[in-house]
């Protein structure tokens, strides 16, 4: 017996074959109504209703296709390309500095606030390695690095996938390292 709460593809494949058995029945007596109304002169209003209620049916067989068609390939049918597929700047939800702060600090790991209230004024080499990242960089290594979080952790508060956090992580790095190597320190890792 099929579960009723579940909304599974072989669950609509089924409603979808009551749906086809009503309709083939629908048309059936709207079939026998024609034959019926040639011989006895019966109103059309009969026949419009099952008519009304054969064209309801429809709808609800294409929506059932539609599903299942969503469900079995995870993507919105019709779509050509899959949010996967899509180019970055099309993936990617611009964050606004306010929202990162304010999670953050309802995060409670304040690592690098207390970094800064400790040293007011943040060294030379510090400034000289972060300064040629991009904000986006700069985000993915302050929250991975200074406040720990995890790769899967930074891009739900930037709003980007997984494997952007990363690259943006694995640039922000790589800047960092060649920064602090022309500037005499030593490296990042």
């Amino acid at each position: 017996m099929l579960e009723t709460n579940r909304a599974t593809a072989e669950s609509y494949r089924h409603t979808r074959r009551l749906l086809l058995i009503a309709a083939d029945k629908l048309t059936v007596k709207i079939g026998e109504l024609e034959a019926d109304a040639g011989k006895k002169g019966v109103t059309g209003m009969a026949w419009s209703e099952l008519d009304r209620q054969r064209g309801l049916v429809f709808e609800m067989i294409a929506s059932c296709s539609y599903i299942i068609e969503w469900l079995e390939t995870g993507r919105m049918p019709g779509n050509r390309r899959g949010i996967e597929r899509r180019a970055g700047y099309q993936r990617e939800i611009p964050t606004d500095p306010s929202v990162l702060s304010a999670v953050l600090e309802e995060k409670g790991d304040s690592a690098l606030s207390d970094m800064s209230s400790e040293c007011e004024a943040p060294s030379l080499a510090l400034e000289r390695a972060l300064g040629g990242l991009t904000e986006r960089e700069r985000d993915c290594y302050r929250l991975s690095q200074a406040e720990g979080f995890t790769l899967a952790e930074v891009a739900d508060v930037l709003k980007i996938s997984k494997s952007s956090a990363g690259t943006y992580l694995l640039r922000a790095r790589r800047k960092i390292e060649t920064n602090l190597r022309e500037g005499g320190g030593s490296s990042v890792g």
